[in-house]
């Protein structure tokens, strides 16, 4: 692991970089790191289902943190996505999710253009364009679109993430 303070804020960033994992726990669940660039990881354990990069993930437990990508036969106890996953990280197993920075591919729905709020969809690891006509969905926002999604499948789009 290497520290710096380039950014004046402690960077973690921890061998192989954020996309790795691990079966068993090497960092402290919860524990937030900075990379160079600015964007910000936390430590968590994923449950219910494997994710992959770009998968939205909500909390999945009220005390530790753990995360799933499972929208509905899952662990999932908030509708409001807590991170983007940054790498593959299989179920019940060790990773780090991006929760503040540009993410450059969060998977979404196929009708996702720039500018878009995104949040949380019906469909596992999606994200979706808030409906701003439905005013509870909008406290559920947890990034924009920076650009228009791709045009085949899995679709993405960057965005800029805020889930802290």
């Amino acid at each position: 692991m290497s520290r710096e303070k380039a950014t004046g804020f402690p960077q973690l960033i921890p061998e192989g970089g954020f996309t790795g994992s691990s079966t068993s726990p090497k960092f402290s669940l919860g524990q937030l790191a900075m990379d160079t660039a600015g964007n910000m990881y936390r430590y968590v354990k994923v449950v219910d289902l494997a994710v992959g990069d770009g998968d939205v993930v909500y909390p999945a437990d009220t005390a530790d943190w753990e995360v799933t990508k499972d929208v509905s036969g899952g662990s999932r106890v908030a509708a409001k996505v807590c991170g983007v996953a940054c790498g593959t990280v299989a179920a019940d197993s060790y990773g780090w999710i991006q929760v503040s920075g540009i993410h450059n591919a969060v998977k979404t729905d196929g009708g996702v253009v720039a500018g878009d709020g995104l949040v949380g969809h019906t469909v596992d690891g999606q994200a979706d364009t808030v409906d701003t006509a439905t005013a509870a969905e909008i406290p559920l926002v947890f990034g924009y679109a920076l650009s228009d999604d791709t045009a085949s499948t899995p679709y993405t789009s960057p965005a800029y993430i805020f889930c802290l």
